[in-house]
């Protein structure tokens, strides 16, 4: 089996924890001769201060942009990061009354973790320095959108809201359910509330809570029946027979459909900047690093030797 580690697979997107990693470096260090203002400070000890830009910092390299809002939403995961920097630059201080860093190892480490926060740092330098203006970014993104609008085309889509009753495995209930199914619809053409019947007789527990809604859905989501039947209602407020699914009988209403339709450009234009910002920063990050690498200088007998070394270590019998 072929194994190889590939860095550039790792360098082409931010490297995460790079921050963090200068963080620990320097968590030590001494303070800035300007203390922070008490409203700055978020935790606080013998080891030092953690100030709301050192959070801020590491939640924007910790933490995913997609995540970012559910943590800033919870207090408890805001106060805890906010205690583990803390708790982080207490331990880095005891590291160094310790020494740790002062053996060959050690600076070694320490040596080469500096060096991965630094080559970070730059490749989000240069990353910036290539970026356009947003007014820049936002005219090119035009004109991706208009050389292939079929990219945001979207499908028709309906919404609707259903109710589940199961059968039997071996199908032995099969008439008594499809009896039942019947009944319902009965009392639904009747004006029963579609909505609490679903919370009160659905076995689909999920979609039950919700009054039975399901959202909207395109072709292709759905069991085939249940599909069928669900795009085949036309105005909102319809009811479908019931219809048998591998689930057992369904119930659907219709509240809405949405025909096909492109995406305007105002809402495409999202998508179409975070796929810019990622290939600029792929290529930039690609020059930098390829121009870097051509440098290098592999002594080959070297690693050969090293390789065999561990792996006689890994398992003394080689």
């Amino acid at each position: 089996m072929e194994f190889a580690l590939n860095p550039l697979s790792t360098i082409l997107r931010p490297a995460r924890h790079a921050a963090w990693l200068l963080a620990a470096l320097l968590a030590a260090a001494p303070a800035a001769a300007q203390a922070p203002a008490p409203s700055e400070v978020l935790v606080s000890g013998p080891a030092g201060k953690i100030t709301r830009a050192e959070l801020t910092l590491m939640v924007a390299d910790l933490v995913p942009a997609a995540e970012r809002e559910r943590f800033w939403l919870s207090s408890d995961s805001v106060t805890r990061m906010a205690r583990t920097l803390y708790t982080q630059r207490a331990l880095a201080a005891e590291a160094l009354k310790a020494g740790v860093d002062q053996s060959a190892d050690g600076a070694a480490y320490l040596r080469l973790l500096r060096e991965r926060a630094l080559t970070e740092l730059l490749m989000q330098q240069r990353v910036s320095e290539a970026t356009p203006a947003s007014a820049a970014l936002d005219q090119f993104a035009r004109s991706e959108y208009k050389v292939k609008p079929e990219r945001f085309a979207v499908p028709e889509e309906v919404h609707v809201r259903h109710i589940l009753l199961p059968v039997a495995r071996d199908g032995s209930d099969d008439a008594k359910v499809k009896a039942e199914a019947e009944k319902l619809l009965a009392e639904l053409r009747q004006g029963a509330d579609f909505a609490v019947l679903a919370r009160t007789r659905s076995s689909d527990r999920g979609s039950a809570q919700r009054g039975g809604d399901l959202g909207f859905f395109p072709r292709g989501k759905m069991a085939p029946e249940f599909e069928l039947a669900a795009f085949a209602l036309r105005k909102p407020g319809d009811l479908s027979a019931p219809v048998k699914s591998s689930f057992g009988y369904h119930l659907i209403e219709l509240v809405e459909r949405k025909p096909a339709h492109t995406k305007a450009f105002e809402q495409a234009l999202p998508e179409l900047r975070e796929e810019i910002l990622n290939k600029i920063n792929g290529q930039q990050r690609r020059r930098v690093w390829e121009t870097a690498e051509s440098s290098a200088e592999v002594n080959a007998a070297a690693i050969t030797e090293l390789s065999g070394e561990q792996l006689r270590l890994l398992s003394p019998r080689r």
